[in-house]
């Protein structure tokens, strides 16, 4: 089965799904084919990934647009099924500018909140549709087997269960941090959030896998979860410096909460079974590099004079590329050695 990573924070304005999008890019750089499922019901990865031709075409009419998007693999949920619709592995849309494929999001994606949380309730007492509903993602890998190696999961901001199957259909995740006090909490509510539905899955898997066993249905219920040891690390946003006379200073605050980052990640680190360093690397703030890229649908690596990039911008692009090529390496790194768990 493909790798599947994902990018995952409970708190917003970390520049998730920019980090998420351009790792995806770098991925197919290597000759690597590379999917990108945006969970994401802001369908931020689909917008900036895919040119406004590809993206009228998949919303502009609001009554055909579910059934172009992620939003049809799940439909038969809301009839109360447990089967994904198999046909919907084709709505894939590939990506010019950043040689990948996308699943794309669907801002209506928010309504299976509530019918994701009542299959975990039933996951975690043992009984089958919800078991088989809270695995949906997984299952959606294994009908795109041997198409793609790589998988990119772009998460939203939340502790919901959209997120849950999220993270238990994927092998690894990564948290991108921005280095403030509320990036700090969101680190504390992800353990706590991480290490209960990790419980429940154990505890309602036994007999979720006993009644699929005694009627000879073969579903796939791993023990234990891959993404039980998938924590890969984090990424830390730089902040915006002030200048005093001429010269560059830290922002003590921001700098305090950046000291803080590991020692609040302890927790997570240890229940994952994390080995080495956590922390992946700064990702450089872009300035007007980023809406650059957004207008342009392209990846930072990709922008050029034909993209409006003028005198020193190409110095910088060249500098911002680099520096993430850099993250993710040690990323991808990662991410391979959790898939080999």
């Amino acid at each position: 089965m493909s790798t599947a990573v994902a990018f995952f924070n409970n708190k917003g304005g970390v520049g998730k799904t920019t980090l998420a999008c351009n790792y995806a890019a770098y991925e197919a750089t290597l000759g690597r084919s590379v999917l990108i499922v945006d969970l994401d019901p802001q369908c931020n990865s689909t917008q900036l990934v895919l040119d406004d031709d590809q993206w009228d075409e998949l919303y502009e009419d609001r009554s055909q647009s579910e059934g172009k998007t992620v939003m049809k693999v799940l439909r038969h949920f809301r009839a109360g099924e447990s089967k994904l619709d198999e046909s919907a592995v084709e709505n894939v849309v590939t990506s010019r500018r950043f040689a990948v494929d996308v699943l794309p999001g669907h801002p209506s994606l928010s309504i299976f909140e509530d019918l994701l949380s009542e299959a975990w309730s039933g996951m975690k007492s043992g009984e089958p549709a919800g078991a088989r509903k809270s695995m949906w993602l997984r299952t959606l890998r294994a009908q795109y087997e041997g198409a793609y190696d790589v998988i990119v999961v772009d998460a939203s901001p939340s502790l919901g269960a959209i997120n849950r199957t999220a993270l238990v259909g994927s092998d690894s995740f990564v948290t991108p941090m921005a280095p403030d006090l509320f990036s700090l909490y969101a680190l504390d509510n992800i353990t706590t959030w991480f290490e209960r539905w990790l419980g429940e899955y154990e505890h309602g898997r036994g007999g979720a896998k006993g009644q699929l066993d005694a009627i000879g249905y073969e579903f796939d219920l791993p023990n234990p979860l891959p993404i039980r040891h998938g924590y890969v690390g984090y990424t830390v946003q730089q902040y915006v410096s002030r200048s005093s006379g001429g010269a560059i200073r830290q922002t003590e605050a921001y700098e305090q909460h950046r000291r803080e980052i590991p020692d609040r990640a302890r927790a997570l680190i240890k229940l994952s079974g994390l080995k080495g360093k956590a922390d992946l690397g700064t990702v450089p703030n872009m300035f007007s590099m980023i809406p650059l890229a957004q207008s342009r649908h392209a990846p930072i690596s990709g922008l050029g004079k034909d993209d409006g990039l003028r005198g020193a911008q190409f110095t910088q692009q060249e500098r911002y590329a680099e520096q993430l090529d850099e993250v993710f390496t040690r990323l991808a790194r990662r991410v391979a050695r959790a898939a080999r768990k």
